[in-house]
């Protein structure tokens, strides 16, 4: 009898635990990266995101992101390289793919990130470039911790004393403090 009681417990907690989890605010984090400077990025701002207890969070290139996870996210935090000063056609893709009709993405938290090779190559026409997609959606746009991440994370990847190196950590606390505030925000919100 004690036996059975112990199971019916261990059942019950393992009931709460997996309805507590599947409750939690998620935040969906995805990106399009080919040299992995960007997923390097993507990266930093799931650390941040998961320095927040109470919220989950979804991590994959937009590739293999499905309808349904964009529908239910709490929050969306998408990266991109600068391509020719703007977003590249993949992510342009994704996002001509997020569903419309009725605007299930309206007041969902949306943030963005970007790497670019160069100084003055397009961070922040980039970034507008994805907000603006999101405010069309409705969503509700943060941007990042440090004044110097106001619009979001980017990092700069191939001029300078950043060429030929892995993304340095001054852009890497951007992206992860970005991560953080969409987490923290996401929490009050939901």
């Amino acid at each position: 009898m004690k036996t059975s009681g112990a199971l019916l417990l261990i059942f019950i907690l393992g009931i709460v635990q997996v309805t507590s989890a599947q409750s939690l605010p998620k935040v969906l984090i995805t990106y399009h990266s080919e040299s992995g400077k960007t997923k390097a990025m993507a990266e930093a701002v799931a650390k941040g995101v998961s320095s927040v207890k109470e919220v989950d969070f979804i991590l994959k290139p937009i590739a293999e992101v499905t309808k349904d996870e964009i529908l239910q996210a709490s929050a969306i935090i998408l990266g991109s390289p600068v391509y020719n000063g703007n977003i590249t056609p993949e992510v342009q893709a994704f996002i001509n793919s997020w569903p419309f009709d009725g605007r299930p993405l309206k007041n969902k938290i949306g943030a963005v990130f970007v790497t670019g090779g160069g100084f003055s190559i397009g961070e922040e026409a980039t970034m507008f470039a994805m907000i603006r997609s999101m405010m069309i959606h409705g969503m509700i746009i943060v941007g990042g911790e440090e004044l110097e991440a106001a619009f979001g994370a980017s990092a700069i990847t191939g001029e300078g004393d950043f060429a030929d190196r892995e993304v340095q950590e001054i852009f890497l606390k951007k992206a992860e403090g970005l991560g953080r505030r969409v987490g923290e925000l996401t929490k009050i919100k939901d």
